[in-house]
This record gives structure tokens, sequence and C-alpha cells, in this order.
């Protein structure tokens, strides 16, 4: 009589295992983007942006944010393009893959909020449209990893579309809110058509006001006697607040003063910054601004910077004369 055999157990991993293989659980797939996201809003609460510079290399580091910023915004924008053309049967597997593109624009999007505020806080910037930027870059970085969870997980129906449309929403507002620091108000409707203004239902072109000085700057001033004596008191308005406004006042005004220092009105550029009093009337030596005017466009102390039109040599020796002077206000 032949022995009877026990069978073996099948293996969970045999094709004809009867054991249902489980995944991660949930709260572990949640948790790494939870615990990054909570990582970066302690650094963003304990260290915000104080209008002064911190560490060379804390900079180096930061200023890559302009260039890894363009990264998850295009890879998002793919995400519905392939949702919409996975509906044609001949494409449908762009739905599928839409996820893992979805949830790699999430977490570049954790690492670019992450530089962003690196780049605020060690690069000397401050002001409402750097804090607002900041906390839009943060929370599109928590959009796209609840649209990416959504996805993935039984959520409610409605809810990754939803969440998708909001990623996509708090993607263009951040993207208007770094262009407007980079660039200033308006950079984007300044030149735009008058019939295209009336059709969107936006007012005429007016002259943009970046504070006291900046608005007398844009308009029409009349030099008065002694105007031309850097030593009359009119000399700032009509020669020294204009450069001002054009070269300067795009980085030190209200809503972003670099190093603490805002030129947009006389008062506040005679308070100084971080570094204290970047004026000295009497003394142009001894003015800081004179000694960043001055420096080449390679230095980064170089004043202006980000761009803005660099003061000639004639330039520099106007506010050379009105510092010698006194350095009197209008």
């Amino acid at each position: 009589m032949a022995r009877s055999r026990a069978m073996p157990s099948p293996h969970p991993t045999d094709p004809g295992s009867t054991k249902i293989r489980r995944g991660p659980p949930r709260l572990a797939l949640a948790l790494p983007p939870v615990v990054l996201w909570a990582g970066i809003l302690f650094l963003v609460l304990r260290f915000p942006p104080d209008g002064r510079e911190h560490g060379n290399l804390a900079q180096f580091l930061g200023r890559f944010h302009p260039l890894l910023v363009h990264i998850p915004i295009a890879i998002l924008v793919l995400v519905p393009i392939m949702e919409l053309l996975g509906r044609r049967p001949v494409l449908a597997h762009l739905r599928p893959a839409a996820g893992s593109v979805l949830s790699l624009a999430a977490l570049l999007s954790f690492f670019t909020a992450l530089d962003g505020w690196l780049l605020a806080w060690s690069g000397g910037f401050r002001g409402h449209d750097v804090t607002v930027h900041m906390w839009t870059g943060l929370a599109f970085a928590a959009a796209c990893a609840l649209a990416a969870r959504a996805r993935c997980a039984d959520a409610p129906a409605g809810a990754y579309p939803a969440m998708l449309v909001v990623a996509l929403g708090l993607m263009v507002w951040a993207a208007h809110g770094g262009g407007t620091i980079t660039y200033g108000e308006g950079f984007l409707t300044d030149k735009m058509p008058a019939r295209v203004r009336g059709w969107l239902g936006m007012p005429p072109v007016a002259a943009k006001d970046t504070g006291t000085d900046a608005a007398q700057a844009a308009m029409p001033v009349k030099a008065g006697p002694g105007s031309a004596d850097p030593a009359n008191g009119a000399y700032y308005g009509v020669h020294i607040a204009p450069l001002f406004a054009r070269s300067c006042v795009s980085c030190h005004k209200a809503q972003k003063h670099k190093g603490n220092l805002r030129m947009d009105s006389y008062a506040l550029l005679m308070h100084g910054g971080e570094d204290g009093a970047v004026v000295v009337p009497g003394n142009p030596k001894a003015s800081d601004i004179i000694r960043r005017l001055q420096l080449p466009p390679s230095d980064d102390d170089s004043m202006p910077s980000d761009g803005n039109k660099p003061f000639t040599p004639e330039e520099v020796q106007m506010v050379e004369h009105w510092i010698a002077a006194g350095a009197k206000g209008g």
C-alpha cells in the first residue's frame, strides 16, 4: 500500500495560491509625504524670510529655485492632457501612466517648495509678495500630493478631478506671484493691447504706484529754481528719486525688500537696512549705496541686481554729489 504524501501548502507567490497578497498599509503610503510637508512647514514657521542673508552655501542652493520650479509645472500640465487623451481607446494606455506622472510632479513640488523657502530665507528677501508666494508654493505641493493620493486611493467620486483643478489653480497663482517678485507688478499685462484689456474687463494701464518717490518719478517733475544744485532739496525729487524708481525700487519696496532696505520713499531710504544706514549725508565714501553701485555686476553685493538697469558712471556721480551736498529730500 503506497504511503500517502502530504500535499505542500501553496506559497503566497504561487499562481494557484488562494492567499490574498496585500500591499503596504495605506498609512505607510501616506506617511512620507505628510512628514516631508510637515518638515517644510516647520522650517517656514521657524525660520521665515527676515530680509537678512544667511550663508553662501544656502544662497547657492536656493538660487536653483527659478530653474527647478519649471520641472513640476511642466510635468503637472501633462496630467490632465494624458487623462483626456486616455479616454480614446487607441490611447487608453495613457490613463494608467498619468498616475505615475502626477506622483512624480507631487514629489518634485515638495523639493521645489523647500528650495524656494531656502532662497527667500538665505537671499535676504522679505515682504508681502515673498510671503504669499512662499505659502502658495507650499499649498501647491500639498494639493499635488492630495490629488495623487485621491487618484490612487478609494476616494469619493469627484475628489481626484477637484484636487487636480485646485493644484492647477495654485500653480498658476504661484507662477504669477513668482513673476511679480522677479519682474514687478503688471509685467504680464502692462503691454497688453487695449482691446484685449477691454475684453477682459481690465482698466487702462495707469502709472505704477511703487511708493511716494516712485510715484512722483513716474509723473512729470517740474524743475524749479535751484533744482540743479545738489544741495537743494528739490534735487532729490528731480534727479535722484527717478533713478531709484527705475533701477532699485522693484527689489526694495513694501511687497519685497531685500536686506530689509526700502527705497520707495526718502524717509525709508534714509532709515537704512539690515546693515544700518546706506546713505551717510555729507560722506559718499562712507555710504554703502555708493560702494554697491560701483561694484562690477558679477559681485553679489552689486546694485542694482535682478536684471534691473544699471547706473551709468554719470548717474553714480549724480548720487555722489547729492550725498556730498547733504542728501536732502524733496
